[in-house]
């Protein structure tokens, strides 16, 4: 626009010139005639032209109602509205800045642009809907603009009724995006940053929000549209949706499982595959007020990976009724006849979280080879500050579950090792409904006779390790 300016500059000099010597040449009795500062025309018979434009040259210049010539000003002639530049004449094929004479009100610009066509006449809008002219710039690309009933070019926000739309209020209304006050061109096909008044917006009214504008520059409202390959999501305003929002859905309708994430307000597209963030509070109230960020992975719809076990460019994940991906040790129930589906994870933390062999949950580990990958194979874990030899199943509809029951001679309870400590040398076990020996490897002692703990007593055991004799003193056959 700026360089449009210059332009129209350097041709209102031209034309100076050209009327300079023009005027004066007319005849004093019919035409042109300079009465002080004004030029005014008169006809043959004496009278003095008012309302009316008078051709000099090529150029035409308009007398108003005293008769005087006009100069740098807005002409409204037969409902049709033109321009005359610092010398009278009239503007065609130009963009034009006039002053505003209501500047201060509210809402209020200090000027108005105008475009005047090869008729010298403003383009104005030509109906009740909103008209775009293509209009060549100095840098000779087509832009779109709209004008109103006066002619004025519109900007910022606009109605489908030739109306610019003002007040906080106006991007949600607005459905025509047509830049700043000193541009105006219509936002098409393309993104735009614009800032707005959201006053629902809790955390900060003042906001910069990412609209999207179609073929025929309307906004996308409402909806969720795929833009260059990626998905966004768009309020009733338009206004591309962030971080975490609710999808509107029939079944559970508030609950964790109808949020999506759509990434971070520089970005706005739909997450999906893995994305690490701190939930919604309504995702996770706690991790929300701890500023807790959790992994999470999101399907190709958008939608959380919840309460279950999936698999991942080949590795097993476990995931929360949240979506947070569990990470270390955890019980896991599952719903009936599933393998996958989650119906409860609780984290081992301390002791007392440790399940028996008759819990109907399985544990697993979620380790760190990538991080929350299923670990299988033998693991040394802390729980509360105590050391714990695990071993996981590496095949099999379970596995990644601990080993519950006798496997390669040693005695598991959900995956943890039965074993004595290093102090006791040997350590009795209940599993099952009896007694084994374990020693400090973890391993049953079987068929034993009058083996020593660190605190001296003695053990015998069968075949299968089971305890038949404890006792401090030594196991003498009866004769």
């Amino acid at each position: 626009m700026k360089k449009q300016v210059q332009i129209l500059a350097a041709m209102c000099v031209m034309t100076a010139c050209s009327i300079g010597v023009a005027i004066p040449s007319m005849a004093a009795t019919k035409g042109w005639k300079q009465e002080g500062e004004n030029w005014v025309y008169y006809e043959k018979d004496g009278s003095k032209v008012t309302g009316e434009w008078k051709k000099s040259g090529s150029h035409w210049f308009y007398l108003d109602d005293d008769g005087i010539m006009l100069t740098s000003s807005l002409v409204e002639s037969d409902d049709d509205v033109f321009y005359v530049n610092s010398v009278g004449a009239m503007v065609m094929n130009e963009w034009r800045e006039v002053e505003n004479e209501d500047a201060g009100d509210e809402d209020e610009p200090d000027s108005y642009w105008y475009y005047f066509q090869s008729n010298g006449k403003a383009y104005k809008a030509s109906s009740d809907r909103t008209t775009f002219r293509s209009i060549k710039k100095a840098d000779g690309s087509l832009r779109k603009y709209a004008f109103d009933d006066d002619g004025r070019m519109l900007y910022g926000w606009v109605n489908e009724e030739s109306t610019r739309l003002t007040g906080d209020d106006a991007w949600k209304e607005g459905v025509y995006y047509c830049g700043e006050s000193d541009d105006g061109a219509q936002v098409i096909a393309s993104w735009a940053q614009i800032h707005v008044e959201d006053e629902e917006n809790e955390d900060d009214s003042d906001q910069d929000y990412w609209f999207y504008f179609n073929g025929s520059g309307k906004k996308i409202d409402d909806e969720t549209k795929k833009i260059n390959g990626k998905r966004y999501t768009f309020n009733e305003y338009g206004a591309a949706q962030y971080e975490w929002y609710q999808v509107a859905t029939k079944q559970n309708a508030s609950s964790s499982n109808s949020y999506q994430y759509f990434n971070l307000p520089e970005q706005c597209w739909r997450a999906d595959g893995w994305f690490y963030v701190v939930p919604d509070e309504d995702v996770d109230q706690e991790a929300y007020n701890d500023d807790e960020a959790y992994w999470f992975y999101a399907e190709k719809d958008g939608d959380l990976v919840k309460s279950q076990i999936k698999t991942i460019n080949g590795k097993k994940y476990a995931f929360n009724d949240k979506g947070e991906m569990l990470e270390g040790l955890f019980k896991i129930e599952f719903e009936e006849n599933s393998s996958t589906k989650i119906a409860s994870s609780t984290e081992i933390e301390n002791e007392e979280d440790l399940p028996d062999e008759f819990d109907s949950c399985e544990v697993f580990y979620f380790g760190n080879s990538p991080a929350g990958a299923i670990e299988t194979g033998n693991a040394t874990l802390e729980v509360d500050g105590e050391v714990y030899a695990y071993s996981f199943q590496d095949s099999g509809s379970k596995k990644g579950a601990g080993y519950n029951g006798i496997h390669k001679n040693s005695i598991y309870i959900k995956g943890r090792k039965l074993k004595a400590d290093k102090e006791d040398k040997l350590k009795v076990v209940e599993y099952n409904d009896k007694e084994y020996l374990v020693n400090t490897s973890g391993t049953i002692a079987k068929n034993k006779k009058n083996v020593k703990d660190a605190d001296e007593n003695y053990y015998c055991t069968d075949k299968d390790g089971v305890v038949t004799y404890q006792g401090t003193d030594k196991y003498e056959k009866e004769k």
